[in-house]
């Protein structure tokens, strides 16, 4: 009678081994068992949600403060860069201060579409459809960017980002513009609002457009608009797009002959603001 109950705990030891097995599989080699997948990312995704909400300052172990002092962008030392770009503008950003921003590798934190104000899309757009949604999404005063963060694709005003409606955590900010006409603009912007309301991608996946993060959906719309961006950055596990790969290539494609201008990268250095253009 003893040789059963030995029987079943060795079948459960032998299927809690597979199921670990199985999940560490799918963390290494994404997308090759989906039903496993879909285990791993129920877990995963509020796990990472949760992680992208601590701060540093919550860390009892951990005192910043000394090293960042005077080096945070505001909203409204911000704004005044931002009158040079036109809607279709690509930005990119470099927040600290979240315990997660550690796990990402990349210089560049999270990159978006920049819409700038309703006025100002109103006067570049020509699809009534497109403008009919956007009209409904904004207001007549914020500045707007489209991007994907934790809750996924969506319009927001632009000083959502990086905690500058409370204490900005925003220390880099780089931006280009396209050297084309309005309707290049237009589409690259049209494109990339087809995204909207696609959930973030917990799982980094560049290629899969199902769920998207940040410089993925700069990615695929850029590719939508005949420009395919093949570098990428290899991690432990992943092979992704990251914002640094966006704005590498960005960079190498801006200037006379290249498709981009290139703003510069604002900066704060001892509360001076600073504007870095490469060598």
């Amino acid at each position: 009678m003893k040789i059963i109950p030995k029987i079943f705990k060795k079948i459960i030891w032998i299927a809690l081994v597979a199921f670990v097995a199985s999940i560490v599989f799918s963390l290494l080699f994404p997308a090759r068992v989906k039903v496993v997948d879909s285990i791993r990312m129920f877990a995963q995704r509020p796990i990472i949600k949760w992680m992208g909400k601590i701060k540093m300052e919550d860390i009892p172990i951990i005192n910043s403060q000394d090293t960042t002092t005077g080096i945070d962008i505001s909203f409204e030392e911000l704004n005044e860069y931002l009158n040079d770009l036109t809607p279709g503008s690509i930005i990119l950003t470099r927040t600290r201060n979240y315990a997660i921003s550690g796990f990402i590798p990349s210089m560049w934190m999270h990159a978006g579409i920049y819409l700038g104000t309703k006025n100002q899309l109103f006067a570049t757009l020509q699809s009534q459809n497109l403008l009919s949604t956007l009209d409904s999404l904004m207001n007549d005063s914020d500045i707007y960017v489209l991007d994907s963060y934790s809750n996924g694709v969506s319009v927001r005003p632009i000083k959502e980002l990086s905690n500058m409606i409370e204490a900005s955590y925003l220390t880099h900010f780089a931006s280009f513009s396209f050297n084309d006409t309005n309707e290049q603009r237009a589409l690259f912007i049209g494109k990339g609002m087809e995204y909207l309301g696609r959930e973030y991608d917990y799982d980094w996946i560049t290629e899969d457009d199902e769920t998207i993060f940040c410089s993925e959906l700069l990615y695929h719309t850029l590719k939508a608009v005949g420009i395919n961006i093949k570098d990428r950055t290899t991690t432990v596990s992943r092979v992704i797009f990251t914002p640094d790969n966006l704005f590498q290539h960005l960079l190498n494609n801006s200037g006379q002959e290249g498709k981009f201008t290139f703003h510069g990268t604002v900066y704060k250095e001892e509360d001076t603001i600073q504007i870095l253009f490469p060598m």
